[in-house]
């Protein structure tokens, strides 16, 4: 198990701020120093495990080319897809009809592939001598994890939108009664609608973590785990979209690559070979693709139970690592 920083006090400066200017700034410097290595030692976590547990890394990797492998057959025998084939205009329930009998199934691979990836990290972090068959098993934590999924994801689609419709509520007015600022005033609701999304995302975002560390559903633990380290986390997350960034650049421009070359290839060359061209093509894309996924989930997921232990561990909480 990894040793863990201790978080800064996020009310350390404030403090420190009535024993003069020059002790302030001394401070200062020394709670961001503190601040960037609990964050850099979370979003850490994920490569640790990956350089700690290299065969449980190989089992997530395998696991996210058999999920690949999986929904490229399933795509394969479906309905055509075209370049419109997309979800705009139409309800969840209208999209799955048109994608077929092949819908359910190729949702529900790639649900239980990242369930299953998720709490066998979570696992990895937070109950490290569990490392049998790379962390990964198919039992109640998992079955707490889809059904916490799938609940989460119905308020989504039933709540997630009233922000934006509270703040229209309270901003339509102002631009109705001052129109010369109306364009100004429909930024800073829109600035107001991310902002508080992204507050509520990451003051639950570890709703997953402490369901599985807990082995239980404690509704009542969730909310006021991450008082005080909106900040940590946030930090950590923006990380985390960096590399996702980074990581997409070459995905992408090497998949592109990988696909254009077989193609031309397979065109200049009208043998057998050419089915080979395509299979091998086929193969290094879902490997490029199941690579992605598994370092990037891996990551993520490692940095919140990183997070979250490191919070329970200062007894900010009732939450008990079981």
């Amino acid at each position: 198990m990894s040793r863990l920083s201790a978080l800064p006090d996020p009310f350390e400066g404030l403090r420190s701020a009535r024993a003069g200017p020059r002790a302030a700034a001394s401070s200062t410097v020394e709670w961001v120093v503190h601040f960037a290595t609990a964050v850099l030692d979370a979003f850490a976590e994920g490569f640790r495990i990956i350089g700690r547990e290299p065969k449980a890394a190989a089992i997530w990797f395998l696991f996210w080319v058999a999920a690949i492998a999986s929904a490229a057959i399933l795509a394969a025998i479906g309905p055509r897809v075209t370049p419109g084939d997309t979800m705009n205009g139409r309800t969840l329930a209208e999209f799955l009809d048109h994608r077929g009998p092949t819908a359910i199934p190729f949702v529900v691979i790639l649900l239980l592939v990242w369930g299953v990836h998720t709490v066998a990290v979570y696992r990895a972090v937070l109950r490290p001598s569990e490392r049998r068959w790379g962390y990964v098993r198919l039992g109640r934590d998992e079955v707490r994890m889809s059904v916490m999924t799938l609940a989460l994801f119905g308020l989504v689609l039933v709540f997630g939108g009233a922000p934006a419709y509270l703040l229209l509520v309270v901003f339509n007015p102002l631009a109705e009664a001052l129109p010369a600022f109306a364009r100004e005033i429909a930024g800073v609701g829109a600035l107001a609608t991310v902002a508080i999304e992204v507050w509520l995302g990451v003051r639950l975002s570890l709703i997953a973590v402490e369901t599985v560390a807990e082995r239980r559903f404690h509704l009542t633990a969730y909310w006021p785990l991450v008082e005080g380290r909106f900040w940590y986390l946030l930090a950590n997350y923006f990380l985390w979209f960096l590399l996702l960034f980074a990581l997409l650049i070459p995905v992408f421009l090497i998949g592109g690559a990988i696909s254009q070359a077989a193609v031309n290839l397979a065109m200049d060359d009208p043998s057998p070979r050419r089915v080979a061209l395509l299979i091998s093509a086929a193969v290094a894309l879902t490997a490029l693709t199941a690579a992605f996924w598994m370092l990037s989930l891996t990551v993520i997921c490692a940095c919140q139970a990183y997070a979250f232990r490191a919070i329970v561990g200062q007894g900010r909480s009732d939450v008990v690592i079981s």
